[in-house]
């Protein structure tokens, strides 16, 4: 990559907004008890941390490119730490509601600076890698959760596990501050725009990009962004895979303790194999995204995990088995289903990072990834209904129908040209 330092730094930042993103599916079993909610309830707080994300990607993206991606990205990470805090403490579920608000207000800034921020540090040969190694950080911050929350909340109760994870991310939180103060300055080609694959920012100082102009011009940039056939399909490819991302990610504990009747110990360990998975393609599959045809990649991947989601309907042949054999399947079987659902993440993202400018790729991801919260917002909350009328067992291979309309919608990108 042409700024691994840089990038490095917001892939830890990534992991940090992951990992407070999923603090709530691997104690949701217990919440379901200790409020005495239901499953579908369960899901609303999963996604009004979504629908909070999606209203304030946009506003979010066009303040990154007025004040700096990199400050309002700290920001953001510190506001998420806020929200989870509280949650710790909530005696009701309508505190958990207001928690999950705050923690979503302030994630809204994750994805549209920092996506644009790796966008601006890469070229159009590098930019697939770089989005799988942002993707990498992701996952390890979202495999953090069942590990860090739920064990706590194994040998302790849930809002404790609340509160360590909050530790836990303001220290890394620190850390990016740290890695973006000494992050490598660009090439001086990049720096006077003589580069014309690069998209990287328009100045330095003191060795951080600082992509700044002034509140007119961004908000012209804004609404002079050229929503493009393209941008569109991507638009529509986003929601999907996140609505199958995060309905797979909020519901793979309870599916697997109320499959094996195991603990949601044992539930988290497969969510945890999940994320495990996921987080190995992604590396593979941003790296192949700069060598091959990315349209064909993100078809394959979403049909792959069709399959394999509809296939956890066949464990009804596993009864029988003893409990910790067959959570182990399924934790390999999870594994698989992980790297498949992950791999369209970076083969997507290199997609937008190439119609992106540095002057407005805050505002162009603020775009994109609000569809990515309206997928998130309505994945876990569908489900959630579907699986207190039907149970986690029945509802969750319907997923399969959301992987294979996203196989669909990536199909659409052959059809459109700009």
């Amino acid at each position: 990559m042409r700024r691994p330092r840089a990038v490095g730094s917001v892939t830890v930042g990534h992991g940090v907004n992951e990992f407070f993103s999923i603090v709530i599916p691997p104690i949701i079993p217990l919440l379901v008890a200790d409020f005495g909610i239901t499953y579908g309830q369960a899901g609303v707080l999963v996604t009004i941390f979504f629908v909070m994300y999606a209203l304030f990607q946009l506003p979010a993206g066009m303040l990154a490119d007025v004040i700096g991606k990199e400050r309002l990205l700290i920001a953001g990470l510190f506001g998420m730490a806020g929200g989870v805090l509280v949650a710790s403490m909530a005696t009701s579920y309508e505190t958990l509601l207001v928690a999950q608000a705050i923690a979503g207000i302030s994630g809204s800034a994750f994805h549209p600076t920092g996506m644009a921020l790796v966008s601006d540090y890469e070229t159009k040969q590098t930019e697939g890698k770089a989005m799988g190694v942002f993707g990498f950080g992701g996952a390890l911050g979202t495999m953090s959760a069942p590990v860090i929350v739920g064990g706590v909340a194994a040998v302790a109760d849930w809002r404790l596990a609340l509160a360590t994870g909050v530790a836990i991310g303001v220290l890394v939180t620190c850390l990016v501050v740290y890695l973006f103060v000494t992050a490598e300055e660009p090439d001086v080609d990049e720096v006077d725009g003589t580069d014309d694959e690069s998209a990287s920012t328009a100045r330095t100082d003191g060795g951080r990009s600082e992509s700044t102009q002034s509140v007119r011009a961004a908000i012209w940039n804004a609404i002079d962004l050229p929503i493009t056939p393209s941008i569109v399909v991507l638009f529509f490819v986003t929601v999907v895979l996140s609505m199958q991302h995060r309905a797979i990610q909020t519901y793979t504990t309870s599916y697997v303790a109320a499959e094996t009747g195991a603990s949601v110990a044992a539930g988290n360990v497969t969510f945890f194999a999940l994320l495990v998975g996921g987080s190995l393609a992604s590396l593979y599959a941003g790296d192949l995204a700069d060598r091959f045809d990315r349209i064909t990649l993100g078809i394959a991947a979403s049909l792959a995990t069709a399959a394999l989601v509809a296939a956890t309907l066949a464990t009804t042949l596993l009864e029988g088995l003893p409990i910790e054999l067959l959570t182990a399947i399924l934790a390999v079987w999870f594994a698989v289903i992980g790297a498949g659902m992950y791999a369209s993440y970076p083969v997507k993202n290199a997609m937008v990072s190439q119609q992106a400018e540095a002057t407005s790729s805050g505002s162009l991801f603020g775009v994109i990834q609000t569809g990515s919260a309206i997928g998130s917002a309505s994945g876990p909350t569908v489900f959630g209904v579907l699986s207190t009328r039907w149970g986690v067992v029945a509802a969750f291979p319907a997923i399969a129908a959301v992987s294979v309309a996203l196989a669909l919608s990536f199909g659409l990108l052959w059809f459109v040209t700009d």
